[in-house]
């Protein structure tokens, strides 16, 4: 299952923190761990092999890696922040879901902490008024950021309880097996709408910055000004331009 660019070497995520995309409405989760990718400028140390992803390859997704191949299921590491975000290309198949799950949480189990994205449909808001965030976190991982999830200046997030998120793809049960394992997980998700969903995606990241600033590191300079990094691979990432000469 997994494949390391480095031969004879084993992946070692302890004190690591991992970030993994759910395949939700709008991409917005994936779109995020692509600008969390290109901004951090992480290099790639393998892929995931496993009969429930659908091959893909194609060419490098970042200008900071040109002569990289993508491929369904990758990781990149930064070992300076101790970060690891794993990237999905392609829709999971169903009836090999389970067992990918499963092999996923034994690989990544030794991690400090893991954290989900995903998004769910923004017509299932009820109160218009209230956050556009919501979360789940184990037990471990609230007792361990406890003064984040507590300071309502950093985060303004609605805690989710119910058993399904419309439109968040495979993010609850991602959340379930890593809580099954002991792992400190949690499931951070935005209410967003089908469509160019890029914005969603810096938008994700800048909250999971005020979570996680300590190795994200994304802030610069003085002022508190944020830099993201787009990635070359949303140039066209809804096609060309439409031609003027159909009007």
């Amino acid at each position: 299952m997994l494949q390391l660019k480095s031969k004879g070497k084993e992946l070692n995520v302890s004190d690591y923190t991992v970030i993994i995309p759910s395949i939700c409405v709008g991409n917005a989760a994936q779109l995020a761990c692509d600008l969390l990718i290109a901004s951090k400028q992480l290099r790639k140390i393998g892929s995931l092999t496993h009969p429930a992803l659908i091959p893909v390859y194609g060419p490098s997704a970042y200008q900071h890696e040109p002569n990289e191949k993508v491929t369904s299921c990758e990781l990149y590491e930064s070992v300076e922040d101790k970060l690891l975000v794993v990237q999905f290309r392609a829709p999971w198949i169903a009836r090999h879901t389970r067992d990918f799950q499963s092999q996923l949480v034994d690989q990544l189990k030794g991690a400090r902490r893991v954290v989900i994205l995903s998004g769910s449909f923004g017509f299932e808001r009820r109160v218009i008024e209230e956050s556009p965030w919501a979360y789940r976190a184990s037990d471990n991982f609230k007792a361990a950021h406890a003064e984040q999830l507590g300071n309502p200046e950093v985060i303004k997030w609605k805690e989710h309880t119910g058993d399904i998120i419309y439109g968040g793809g495979n993010g609850l049960q991602l959340f379930t097996a890593f809580n099954e394992a002991g792992v400190q997980v949690m499931l951070l998700f935005r209410y967003l709408l089908e469509g160019d969903n890029s914005t969603d995606a810096s938008l994700i990241v800048r909250e999971l910055n005020e979570l996680c600033e300590d190795f994200l590191q994304l802030r610069s300079g003085g002022d508190g000004s944020f830099k993201l990094t787009v990635p070359k691979s949303w140039n066209l990432l809804f096609g060309n331009d439409v031609t003027e000469l159909i009007y």
